[in-house]
């Protein structure tokens, strides 16, 4: 069943949560023009075939969740920029990095929901779903498939760029992980606690709704059983005599 992250403050936690940010609103966060707008939200991700239960309802949970991700990324980055203006490029460009980043993951998650559900950890955490196999083949399928997926990758890959580009990107980033260990970050951990809580609250329930068959029995190996050949002991019974009084026929 499902099992969570053991520590909150860990940094597994940080990485992967904070990893696992959501699509942005349809309206971008506006900044000063030499920093980068927040890239928009791509509004539906493929399901390529029929999804079972459990995987859809664990991709509608994950869509949810991060919603709510994107929402707090925001918030966290635009407090930091009250505090330090001089964050402002680099905060908006990672806001940009990890959200360009989700729509394309999202775009995967749905692809293999419906293509290769068995691939997808539904027995981690909500964010855990990211942490997923992704094959060239796949990648050209969807490609073909999904007309907006390509341009998701490429702002995706130029967003990423971009973010490490910025000279204080080390330095927020290391701003980042403080403000998770006192009492200023206080509480934008406490509201990312609720989210992630929320999150795996959702996935539970898919399990409970939709319960994994058990597995079949082990009924060991089939054995053949070799044909049995005629003997005298099981020939067929002779004919039957004529009736007496009726002479043979000749």
């Amino acid at each position: 069943m499902l099992r969570v992250f053991r520590s909150f403050n860990g940094l597994l936690v940080l990485l992967v949560s904070c990893a696992a940010l959501a699509q942005p609103s349809s309206s971008p966060t506006s900044g000063p023009a030499d920093t980068p707008p927040v890239s928009a939200a791509v509004q539906a991700a493929p399901g390529g075939g029929v999804a079972p239960p459990l995987q859809a309802c664990a991709v509608k949970a994950f869509d949810e969740y991060a919603v709510a991700m994107s929402v707090w990324e925001r918030q966290w980055a635009e407090g930091v920029i009250s505090v330090r203006p001089d964050f402002n490029a680099a905060a908006l460009a990672r806001a940009n990095a990890h959200n360009s980043a989700l729509q394309r993951d999202g775009f995967r998650i749905h692809y293999l929901a419906g293509n290769a559900p068995e691939t997808l950890d539904l027995d981690e955490s909500i964010a855990a779903l990211r942490l997923f196999d992704w094959t060239p083949e796949q990648e050209q399928a969807l490609r073909l498939t999904e007309p907006d997926y390509a341009s998701v990758v490429d702002a995706a890959d130029r967003d990423r760029l971009a973010a490490d580009a910025q000279a204080k990107s080390d330095e927020l980033e290391a701003y980042f992980e403080e403000t998770f260990t006192n009492n200023a970050g206080a509480v934008w951990a406490k509201k990312l606690g609720e989210i992630l809580r929320r999150g795996n609250g959702a996935l539970e329930k898919c399990h409970q709704l939709h319960p994994a068959p058990p597995p079949k029995p082990d009924e060991g190996p089939t054995v053949e059983t070799p044909p049995v050949s005629a003997s005298p002991e099981m020939a067929p019974p002779a004919a039957p005599a004529p009736a007496s009084g009726t002479a043979p026929k000749t």
